[in-house]
């Protein structure tokens, strides 16, 4: 009896045993995939994985524990940038949140000085850098658009900082990973409080063919607001160099209000308001560099500057308004109540200079300087081939000193032409210029406006465009040597600066000025070096 009932137990446990062993050999290992490529913009993928756990949030209270997010993605093949106010932000948590973000519409925000998430008020000293983000929610039509075509990211957005005396505006990056997260690094330099107003201007790369498009802006306002305070030091400000526009650093400022910048800097040459000082001023605000001094340069020194010199132009009629300026002694539009005076002068009887070119502007019966100007107007460089006609022109006239262009406004308009071709253009164009035509002469190369180009009343084409085209003229100018300088007036633009309320894509009558300015610094700096 005993026999068989061993037998049944070794039975047993032999079965036990081989089930075991055939489980294990069949057992596949558990991995635990994370999708590279997801994104905010898959809901029903984000409604079913909640974001995970994440140790470096640090709420505003109890009350606001956050669920940690996933571990944010590493750049293998990215070299890492610098760091920046940006450096220590988690993007992937920020995107995939769904307790602070329902991933729909667009959000803007203020980060706290480490990078960390916030939904309370900001506070940072004067002249430290903190990070902007915005979210996006998802895009309402692709585009078949390749990125890699193109000078500029998917999205077009405006975004201006706004506190109650000073206006900056900001100029976003597109994640590479997270494609609806935008981000930049801004730098305060002047105390106040401040908040983001931002305008989706077109998605998923449709501001390359706005003519085909409503131009429908969204617009919103950042959560949280920065507060800005003076450090408090005993220590005496350090004194800025004087602005040297030929350093891409000393283009970008802010605009602060006239009464501000009289109790900031009260010693100032632009602080002591009279003529001069108005003339510079734009809806009661001045242009402030923010990491050099302006320098004042008067239209007597600059005349002075430019003695005996001859000046070749070929730009179009933003160039025509800023030479307009200069010699008419900025009294050419004393009504700043007048949208037409200060907007739009096209419809006024111009001088000869302005229609032939073989005429030139003369700057010598008030400043004795003997300087001309010979002024041809241009178009598209992506519609006619100006190269013969430029050779042309050198050849009919006095030989240059100086040579200013001005491409990119009317190719802007051009729904032919965008960035990546109008690059590869005047790439072409100026290495003809500057071989086989002004080989020896100083070439200033002015940007497009900030906002072209104005088509309908109230309405116009789209920034993000003019960002591309702009960068476009930006990126061909840096591979030349200190001959060919960069005047970088799309670096003044701000919504309220320009006249596109007015159907044109002009700068305000007074931004001229400054625009001047920056003109007479660059000419007088290579003159006297």
């Amino acid at each position: 009896m005993q026999v068989p009932s061993l037998s049944r137990r070794n039975v047993a446990i032999f079965f036990l045993l081989s089930l075991g062993l055939l489980t294990l050999f069949h057992l596949k290992p558990y991995s635990t995939l994370t999708d590279k490529d997801w994104s905010p913009l898959h809901l029903d993928q984000s409604l079913t994985e909640p974001p995970q756990p994440h140790s470096t949030v640090q709420p505003d209270d109890a009350s606001d524990q956050l669920p940690p997010p996933p571990p944010s993605y590493k750049e293998d093949q990215t070299p890492a940038p610098p760091p920046d106010a940006c450096t220590d932000v988690d993007f992937a948590w920020l995107a995939s949140d769904r307790k602070y973000w329902d991933g729909w519409g667009s959000k803007a925000m203020f980060m706290k000085p480490d990078g960390n998430f916030t939904r309370k008020n900001v506070y940072l000293p004067e002249g430290d850098s903190i990070c902007v983000v915005v979210l996006l929610g998802p895009i309402p039509a692709k585009s078949s658009i390749k990125p890699e075509e193109h000078l500029g990211p998917m999205d077009s957005i405006v975004m201006t900082a706004i506190g109650r005396w000073n206006k900056l505006s900001i100029e976003l990056k597109q994640h590479a990973r997270q494609t609806n997260v935008y981000y930049a690094p801004v730098t305060f330099m002047h105390a106040d409080i401040y908040y983001l107003e931002s305008r989706t201007e077109y998605r998923s790369y449709f501001w390359e063919t706005p003519a085909l498009h409503y131009y429908r802006p969204y617009r919103f306002l950042s959560q949280n607001k920065l507060a800005v305070r003076k450090k408090q030091t005993d220590d005496p400000e350090p004194l800025l160099p004087l602005c040297d526009f030929r350093n891409s650093q000393h283009t970008t400022g802010s605009w602060m209000r006239k009464t501000e910048y009289q109790r900031t800097y009260p010693l100032d040459f632009f602080g002591m308001f009279g003529i001069d000082q108005e003339d510079h001023a734009e809806d009661n605000r001045l242009f402030v560099p923010d990491h050099c001094r302006p320098q004042y340069i008067s239209i007597g020194q600059a005349a002075q500057c430019l003695l005996d010199k001859t000046v070749h132009v070929y730009a179009d009629a933003n160039v025509r308004r800023n030479l307009k300026a200069f010699a008419s002694g900025n009294r050419w539009c004393n009504d700043h109540q007048d949208q037409a005076c200060v907007c739009n002068d096209d419809a006024e009887k111009h001088e000869k200079w302005v229609t032939d070119p073989t005429v030139p502007l003369v700057i010598n019966e008030t400043w004795h300087a003997d300087t001309r100007f010979y002024f041809s107007n241009m178009g598209s460089i992506a519609v006619h081939d100006y190269k013969t006609e430029i050779s042309a022109q050198a050849a009919r006239v006095d030989p240059a000193d100086i040579v200013i262009l001005g491409f990119g406004n009317q190719d802007i308009e051009e729904r032919s032409s965008s960035p990546g071709h109008f690059a590869s253009i005047f790439e072409d164009l100026l290495l003809y210029l500057t071989t086989e035509v002004y080989p020896t002469q100083t070439i200033v190369v002015r940007t497009p406006q900030w906002f072209c180009c104005g088509t309908i009343e109230s309405t116009s084409w789209n920034a993000g465009r003019s960002n591309a085209f702009a960068r476009a003229v930006r990126l061909t100018v840096e591979k030349y040597q200190d001959r060919v300088l960069l005047w970088d007036v799309h670096r003044l633009g701000i919504p309220d600066n320009l006249c596109v309320s007015g159907g044109t894509p002009y700068s305000k009558r007074n931004v001229l000025n400054i625009e001047n300015m920056m003109l007479w610094s660059l000419l007088c700096d290579a003159n006297s070096s």
